[in-house]
């Protein structure tokens, strides 16, 4: 069974293409985790702004109906930071599995560049060969 150059090309092809979608994938990926985790620094800043805020208040509280609409509103900021970081961790998790699938996708294309080369190779071997016969039979010819 003889494997035709046109087919190995599309074959390569596609796996470009396919490479290309996960590269992508990946870059969208990288770039969601980097806004998450600038997010989850900015919920932590806010959190300590929060808490330097509530340790005067404290101060002031005069009543425990205050003191607990302190804890409240620092309440907020660590449910806020929990939230970021939860979300975070689910963006490295997207953004590791698209780096698998891009290195997947990315050995894949190798195989199917080899392959490419392989039948190239095959190919003008075959017509060196030929060219070589016809070459001998001229040469066979004239005598």
């Amino acid at each position: 069974m003889t494997i035709r150059p046109r087919v190995v090309r599309a074959l390569r092809d596609a796996r470009t293409r396919l490479r290309d979608v996960a590269a992508a994938a990946h870059s969208t990926a990288s770039a969601v985790r980097d806004q998450s985790a600038l997010d989850l620094l900015d919920e932590q800043a806010e959190l300590e702004a929060a808490l330097d805020h509530a340790s005067g208040s404290l101060a002031a509280a005069r009543s425990v109906y205050e003191i607990h609409l302190i804890a409240e509103g620092t309440g907020v900021h660590r449910f806020a930071v929990a939230d970021a970081s939860e979300r975070h961790a689910e963006a490295e998790a997207a953004t590791a599995m698209t780096a698998d699938q891009l290195r997947d996708r990315t050995r894949q294309l190798r195989t199917a560049e080899r392959l490419v080369d392989l039948v190239e190779e095959h190919r003008a071997k075959h017509e060196a060969k030929a060219e070589q016969r016809g070459a001998d039979d001229m040469a066979a010819r004239r005598r």
